[in-house]
């Protein structure tokens, strides 16, 4: 089976893995984004070491896409994108929610994971795991208010708790999950909103007189 390094850096609690879909070689948590800039390289090969491989093994990368932290995002895609370009390797995608999903139910089930999106708003979505792994997606991830997180009757619930690379790497070659990545060097995450300092901005320009 082939061996992929994962990462997801949409929240606070960043992670990295290397393995296959059937399980995980090695984790490792990146608590903070303070230091993930610097730490995720680093991290990166202490966790092929560990694995007994090395980068040259590797089959691709699967990254976490967002919606999610704009710097922890932007991070971990553009160190994603360096690794593929430089190992000749396929890029997949892997929406954050879908794989904190992925985390909080094992076998078939209907599961609503959603994420803190502060200013009392959350990241939403809802998916459905078939018995084979296949995933559906129910409702596209979206920002809603915190209070409209009521899942449907027999669901499960997902939190950014849940997030995980380990879960990215379940959703590597099954249908509705992991994506490739055509043209990597002009995709972009899908954010969800912009970063704090870009909002700031925008909300200046729009007072400003003739907006």
């Amino acid at each position: 089976m082939s061996l992929h390094l994962a990462i997801d850096t949409a929240t606070a609690r960043a992670s990295l893995a290397v393995g296959t879909p059937r399980g995980v070689a090695t984790l490792r948590v990146i608590e903070g984004r303070r230091d993930l800039s610097r730490a995720i390289e680093r991290v990166s090969a202490e966790l092929l070491e560990a694995a007994d491989a090395r980068a040259r093994d590797l089959a691709g990368v699967v990254v976490a896409d967002g919606p999610g932290s704009f710097t922890g995002l932007r991070i971990g895609v553009a160190f994603a994108k360096g690794v593929c370009r430089a190992l000749g390797v396929p890029l997949l995608a892997v929406p954050s929610l879908m794989g904190a999903a992925r985390a909080a139910l094992e076998g078939a089930g209907t599961v609503l994971a959603h994420y803190d999106a502060l200013r009392g708003e959350a990241y939403r979505a809802l998916y459905a795991f078939a018995a084979d792994g296949s995933v559906t997606v129910l409702e596209p991830p979206a920002i809603v208010a915190s209070a409209a997180l009521a899942a449907p009757p027999g669901s499960h619930l997902a939190s950014e708790r849940e997030a995980s690379a380990a879960a990215l790497l379940k959703l590597v070659g099954v249908l509705g999950g992991a994506l490739a990545l055509d043209d990597p060097s002009t995709w972009v995450p899908a954010y969800g909103r912009p970063a704090e300092a870009e909002a700031r901005l925008r909300e200046r320009q729009s007072r400003e007189p003739g907006a």
